[in-house]
């Protein structure tokens, strides 16, 4: 296998697990303009990520930590003010 077909697997792989960055992102779709075939390999590595992901079942989340996990979402896109907010309101 060439290289390039090999680093062309490892990005589709990090792009259908949702762990590729944004320059991951945009040398697979170099990739994908100089082989449209390679559409075909990121599919097939979507299609196992969703296979895989829905052969467990969903685990249950407490209150609590799914009230932190909003929380810290929220200041995250609340920009600096939330932040702010935030140190005076940590429980």
């Amino acid at each position: 296998m060439s290289e390039r077909k090999e680093r062309a697997e490892l990005l589709a792989a990090l792009h259908a697990a949702g762990a590729a960055s944004e320059e991951d992102e945009k040398e697979l779709a170099a990739l994908i303009e100089g082989d449209p075939g390679l559409e075909r390999v990121v599919k097939d590595f979507e299609d196992s990520i969703a296979a895989l992901a829905s052969s467990f079942d969903p685990l249950e989340t407490s209150a609590r930590t799914l009230g932190k996990i909003k929380k810290q979402i929220a200041r995250e896109k609340g920009g600096v003010l939330a932040r702010v907010r935030s140190w005076f309101s940590k429980s």
